[in-house]
């Protein structure tokens, strides 16, 4: 539930391949569209699944806010509904990926992932180990 929530924001990309236009960083990427799956998650099903949901919503926020970004718009509405700004933290930890299907962008992306496993598969890992101790 957490992971698939975790990656729907990046659904919005879809809309590249209806009208081209580019969708992505918008409402999907804010808090207020993790509050939003959230509650609709607790009313279709429970609170504890609609937590996880707006948590792994969020985290994809959060994680996103704390990469380079160098398409415009620079940034997320991360504050979505309250304000439409695009808004970047100047904290820098995961790299810059390339939305384009060139050699280049895919080789480029690929590194991106690589260090993003460097980074968090140990704080996965660290979890999990803590997770299955209290079981």
């Amino acid at each position: 539930m957490v992971t698939g929530a975790a990656l729907a924001p990046d659904l919005d990309l879809l809309g590249r391949f209806w009208d081209g236009g580019n969708h992505h960083q918008g409402a999907t990427h804010s808090f207020g569209g993790a509050l939003l799956v959230a509650a609709l998650v607790w009313a279709l099903s429970d609170r504890h699944l609609g937590t996880l949901a707006g948590i792994g919503w969020s985290s994809h926020v959060l994680l996103d806010c704390l990469g380079r970004d160098t398409s415009p718009p620079i940034g997320l509405m991360a504050l979505w509904p309250l304000d439409t700004g695009y808004h970047k933290s100047q904290l820098v930890v995961f790299l810059d990926v390339g939305r384009s299907m060139t050699w280049d962008t895919l080789w480029r992306n690929a590194l991106a992932v690589a260090w993003e496993c460097v980074l968090l598969l140990p704080i996965l890992y660290i979890v999990e180990r803590a997770r299955s101790r209290s079981r």
